[in-house]
């Protein structure tokens, strides 16, 4: 997976439309973003990274580029 994979699966979680999310939107700014699609998020990486994102860096997650730095190290160029 990319990261353009990667913020299209953030996208369907969040049931926006494709190639909405450009990495640097705040995720309390998005409509859609709510604990349910949190516990998504953290599901979906450890489903196809096979990581579990610590509580301490739960709290640091602001924007879609935090997020997308949890796994950064895992997505393909």
């Amino acid at each position: 997976m990319n990261k353009q994979e990667f913020l299209n699966q953030l996208e369907e979680i969040l049931e926006l439309d494709t190639n909405t999310l450009k990495g640097n939107e705040v995720l309390l700014d998005i409509e859609q973003w709510d604990s349910l699609a949190f516990l998504s998020i953290i599901a979906m990486a450890d489903e196809h990274f096979d990581i579990v994102i610590q509580g301490d860096k739960l709290e640091q997650i602001k924007t879609v580029d935090d997020l997308v730095a949890l796994v950064q190290e895992h997505l393909s160029v």
